[in-house]
């Protein structure tokens, strides 16, 4: 791809891989002792991923910690440029293990501060495009707990109103059209830049992984953007 070219030809090529049909690209989570420990993710066209060291390396020098408003120095798993059937995608990947409410609300800030991150480096480039380009972030975790279930179940039994989470839980489980998350949870909007540098709303999507490692089809989330 064209701007697995032009990012080498300014960074380190050690931060980026150029993939083709047929290769697989692996993402492991490495902190503590996680569930999903890998996730395989079958490559149907060219992509570019860009390894989660790239954005890492500048989180504690450059930027406020995340006591501040809003959480900039968030990373998230891995980053890729997908072309697909004429299309250009910016994927923003992030791996969890169990699906909880701390688990998802941290995946959001990540995902969203990694998309702000990452612009600094796209943005400049001649052959992407920010306008034209779809994004979106895909969470992946072990299925949604049954006691998440069984509580949404209860309050629409008796007509009470859903959290964000829940409703986002029940967005995720009927696996359709991606939950848009809105620049007002996680902020990146109020910051000085240009509109470009901010996604919003950020279409989420959520895929379901077995315990250790699991395969991932990233396509079908594509489709529906």
């Amino acid at each position: 791809m064209q701007i697995y070219n032009d990012l080498t030809s300014i960074y380190k090529d050690d931060f980026f891989c150029d993939c083709h049909a047929g290769d697989t690209i692996t993402v492991k989570e490495v902190d503590g002792k996680p569930k999903v420990v890998d996730v395989n993710i079958q490559v149907l066209s060219d992509i570019m991923f860009i390894k989660s060291d790239f954005l890492q390396g500048s989180s504690s020098k450059y930027f406020k910690d995340n006591q501040s408003k809003p959480e900039v120095q968030h990373d998230c798993d891995g980053i890729m440029i997908v072309h697909y059937q004429g299309e250009d995608y910016l994927v923003l990947l992030e791996l969890k293990s169990d699906y909880t409410r701390d688990n998802i609300k941290k995946a959001e800030k990540q995902l969203a501060a990694s998309y702000f991150r990452i612009m600094h480096y796209l943005a400049p480039l001649r052959n992407f495009n920010c306008y034209t380009c779809k994004v979106c972030g895909i969470i992946v975790s072990l299925p949604v707990d049954t006691e998440t279930k069984r509580d949404i179940r209860k309050k629409k039994n008796v007509r009470h109103v859903l959290s964000r989470y829940e409703q986002q839980a029940e967005h995720f489980i009927k696996k359709a059209s991606p939950y848009m998350l809105e620049d007002k949870v996680t902020c990146i909007g109020n910051l000085p830049v240009h509109p470009q540098y901010v996604i919003n709303p950020l279409p989420l999507f959520h895929i379901d992984a077995n315990p250790g490692s699991t395969t991932i089809d990233i396509y079908n989330s594509l489709k529906k953007l």
